[in-house]
């Protein structure tokens, strides 16, 4: 005897929010380490997410208009950019944005993000002292996309 209730499957994805869109999700990485630039590209492209690399604060503010990320990922310290202050910059755009520091594992610029995020109310942000293991950063964006709706993953 099949206990299984035939549905529609589309009729469960589009109740969930995440099959039925055609938005694909951005992610914007806020870096000038090659290694990370490359790991995320790995993972962007394996979960068809487009990766838009950002060099300096005012480049953030054009890739946060022109293709409204789901997520941002970014250094804490870089050369070109500060990452506090692009912290305040992605507040100013819409505090609720799913936001990655990596912070290199100092416990001082941990704790400094921590209070920046309290300060710009931000709503959504994790610290990673490395770049984050593939499962933590696949959470991070599956999280963020559904936010956005637009990851074409659904919660197994």
């Amino acid at each position: 005897m099949n206990m299984i209730a035939p549905r529609s499957l589309a009729q469960d994805f589009d109740r969930l929010g995440t099959m039925g869109s055609t938005k694909q999700g951005v992610v914007a990485v806020v870096s000038d380490n090659p290694a990370t630039i490359a790991n995320m590209g790995s993972v962007c492209d394996f979960l068809d997410l487009r990766m838009e690399v950002v060099s300096t604060a005012a480049d953030l503010c054009q890739v946060l208009l022109e293709h409204q990320p789901m997520a941002v990922i970014a250094d804490v310290e870089g050369d070109a950019q500060d990452g506090f202050h692009i912290m305040k910059l992605i507040a100013r755009h819409d505090a609720d944005m799913a936001v990655m520091l990596l912070t290199g594992g100092d416990a001082v610029l941990m704790g400094a993000a921590d209070a920046v995020q309290e300060m710009c109310g931000l709503t959504s942000v994790t610290l990673s002292s490395e770049f984050p293991l593939g499962g933590q950063l696949v959470a991070f964006l599956f999280s963020a996309g559904r936010r956005m709706g637009c990851l074409r993953l659904v919660p197994v």
